[in-house]
């Protein structure tokens, strides 16, 4: 059995926008993670650490959170990274270069460390789902459609000689706020992540 530490943001999380309440999320069978888990249970065991407006940690507290995650899941064979969506929303103009500069910081900061230097824990960096701001005078310039922040984390990846999924790739369903997946989205996404965690070239740790 092999263990993954699955890292990201409030659609990691499974935020459910419509559910009347800011801390409503989907229940974890509805998940795309759960699913995930569900269909690779004779395969891989999932740490799921996921915290609403969660950015690719730069600042020292966000690193040191991030060392405590890592100390605390224990020995895993891969790190799962879905992370950028908040980078990309933070800035006054769509910046996909800054989103992977700070994505590049934080796979150098994790190759100090012989585990992942050495390869023997992998690492699975996930472009987040499309952003689609169609219509919203204002932020429609962040409508992410043209795949131009997944291919700036593509890049980071192949940099890195890291494994890479485009989870922005996918027609996936997005709530009125054009960034939060909706419960119908959660499976197409779980299926698209089992062709991915099957077809990689993992050793057991």
């Amino acid at each position: 059995m092999k263990k993954c530490l699955f890292y990201g943001d409030s659609n990691t999380y499974g935020v459910d926008i419509a559910g009347g309440h800011s801390g409503a999320r989907y229940p974890e069978n509805m998940r795309f993670t759960g699913i995930l888990q569900e269909s690779l249970k004779d395969e891989w065991e999932f740490v799921v650490e996921a915290k609403v407006g969660r950015c690719i940690p730069s600042m020292e507290f966000e690193l040191e959170e991030f060392e405590e995650i890592l100390k605390n899941a224990g020995e895993i064979d891969l790190l799962a990274i879905m992370l950028g969506t908040n980078d990309y929303l933070s800035h006054s103009k769509p910046d996909t270069e800054r989103v992977a500069e700070r994505m590049r910081a934080l796979i150098s900061r994790l190759f100090e460390k012989e585990v992942y230097n050495s390869r023997k824990t992998g690492i699975l960096l996930i472009a987040p789902p499309k952003l689609d701001f169609t219509g919203d005078r204002y932020y429609e310039k962040f409508s992410t459609l043209d795949g131009g922040l997944s291919g700036a984390l593509e890049e980071v990846a192949k940099e890195f000689g890291l494994f890479f999924a485009d989870a922005g790739s996918l027609d996936l369903p997005v709530g009125k706020d054009g960034i939060h997946l909706t419960v119908t989205a959660q499976e197409p996404l779980a299926e698209y992540l089992v062709g991915v965690f099957r077809g990689l070239k993992v050793h057991k740790a």
